[in-house]
């Protein structure tokens, strides 16, 4: 069973290098690239089709810079990115992506430009925009594809990833050197919050954990999660521990003394960052959704290369802002970091919001 298995996806990956081929020999005639004229643009369809929070809470930052210029802005992504952008006054529309979808509806909008923000080199992703047809096609590293009727040079370990959406404005003569994200308020898992915490009295802390990522090896366990707790209970000052997470994957860790949110969705995520003196996370969106709110931040990082590129993860994906402090630790699986750096630097956080 195994090798039919292997054998069907070498063959599907065999057929979609030849149709991948094929498309790009339709364009091989193509007129060369002319230069950007920003306006003759007016509609734009931003594409964040993997469904990642960090990359589309990342990518707000040009959607609304954008839109504050006067362009109409459209993403296309998935279920998740698009239950997180639910309320984001600066779009036009947010499609939901779906393998295979039918494209009526992205037609008739008639964008005048899309704008695809991954490396990513595909069957699928260029039959898409080949089947789209919209007239300026904005890409990054695809100068060997006509297809792309525009190819941003990006690739360099040494800048943060925002750096790679700034240059999307620059192409669109906006300069903006502060690059800022935007997540919107959710009022009904804000109150829903509000109700499990009560009224904030005195000098009370609240400290969000969020222990669980999308990678084993970014993960914490549940000794450095329990320690920690002990460790923000034992604190000459009252705090309250709120838990980030899916529900069931919380409720595995069998926690004490923590406020849990039930049927968490990644907009409770948002609210808790929101109410939060201090989030405590390892490498994922919620480091994102606390420098969209500015919120203090203690994030953990393993030296893991990103899979797509090979660039250094802890330095294009770091948190990236003046109320973050970031540990990157030495061992592989975060989970096997001593947990007693993180929990001083914890107290010491907390010592200084007191």
């Amino acid at each position: 069973m195994n090798m039919i298995k292997k054998f069907t996806r070498r063959k599907n990956a065999f057929f979609r290098s030849i149709k991948l081929h094929l498309i790009n020999r339709r364009y091989r005639h193509k007129a060369a690239r002319e230069s950007f004229q920003p306006h003759r643009i007016k509609n734009v369809l931003l594409l964040r089709l993997d469904d990642k929070i960090g990359d589309m809470v990342i990518t707000t930052g040009c959607a609304r810079a954008l839109a504050e210029k006067g362009y109409r802005v459209s993403v296309l992504t998935g279920p998740l990115c698009k239950q997180i952008l639910s309320g984001s006054e600066y779009l036009e529309n947010i499609h939901l992506h779906r393998p295979r979808m039918a494209l009526d509806e992205l037609k008739t909008a008639q964008f005048d430009a899309v704008i695809d923000f991954d490396d990513v080199v595909s069957y699928e992703r260029f039959k898409l925009h080949a089947d789209l047809g919209v007239p300026c096609v904005i890409g990054f590293n695809k100068d060997n594809y006509k297809l792309f009727d525009q190819s941003i040079p990006f690739f360099d370990e040494n800048k943060h990833v925002t750096e790679r959406y700034k240059a999307v404005l620059n192409l669109f003569g906006i300069a903006d050197a502060q690059y800022h994200y935007h997540v919107p308020f959710n009022q009904q898992e804000h109150d829903k919050l509000q109700r499990l915490l009560g009224d904030k009295t005195g000098d009370t802390r609240y400290v969000a954990i969020n222990p669980f990522t999308g990678s084993e090896d970014k993960d914490f366990s549940r000794e450095q999660v329990v320690k920690l707790i002990d460790a923000l209970h034992s604190l000459p000052f009252p705090v309250k521990v709120i838990m980030i997470g899916q529900s069931a994957k919380i409720a595995s860790l069998a926690l004490e003394n923590v406020v849990v949110v039930e049927n968490s969705t990644i907009n409770s995520a948002v609210e808790i960052v929101r109410c939060s003196d201090l989030v405590i996370t390892p490498d994922t969106s919620i480091v994102h959704i606390s420098r969209a709110l500015d919120k203090p931040l203690i994030a953990v990082y393993n030296k893991r290369k990103l899979k797509d590129t090979g660039l250094p993860g802890y330095k294009i994906w770091a948190p990236n802002y003046a109320k973050a402090q970031q540990i990157i630790c030495d061992t592989d699986f975060i989970s096997a970091m001593p947990v007693n750096d993180l929990v001083q630097a914890v107290k010491q956080r907390l010592s200084d919001l007191q």
